[in-house]
């Protein structure tokens, strides 16, 4: 169990070069629902969960898996931040999504938009995009 703030210490401590924990930049709506949407199943609202969810969404409008965007050791430790501070939406999470895909099929739902042409998941002929390994070591920034 980790706190918020050790986790804000270390998003802060290993966010890559030129990303910014600051800016939305043109896809501030995006940012918003995603930051709504954390915020909705989170265990709190203290300043630093707030911040983690800030973080968290901000990190989603970058390229690479959001635990890496973030600069997380893990998947697993994205996982443990996720679960800790966000169990209300984590907990949705039963089949183990890709976070980031999981986020954004949860804001999908919530407008009634079905993204996915199959029946469910476990026949989907892309099922690996969205439940593949992302265990890829973290790169060191000098």
């Amino acid at each position: 169990m980790r706190p918020a703030a050790a986790y804000l210490a270390m998003i802060a401590a290993r966010w890559k070069p030129g990303g910014s924990l600051f800016a939305a930049g043109a896809r501030h709506d995006e940012y918003e629902d995603v930051r709504r949407l954390l915020l909705q199943g989170a265990a709190g609202r203290s300043a630093d969960v707030v911040a983690l969810a800030e973080c968290v969404a901000r990190a989603c409008m970058g390229e690479d898996h959001l635990w890496h965007d973030l600069g997380l050791p893990s998947r697993a430790e994205l996982s443990a931040l996720l679960h800790e501070h966000f169990p209300r939406l984590a907990g949705r999470n039963v089949n183990g999504m890709r976070w980031k895909k999981f986020f954004y099929k949860q804001l999908c739902e919530e407008v009634g938009i079905s993204a996915c042409r199959a029946p469910s998941c476990g026949v989907c002929a892309h099922h690996g995009e969205c439940f593949g390994s992302e265990e890829l070591p973290l790169l060191a920034f000098a």
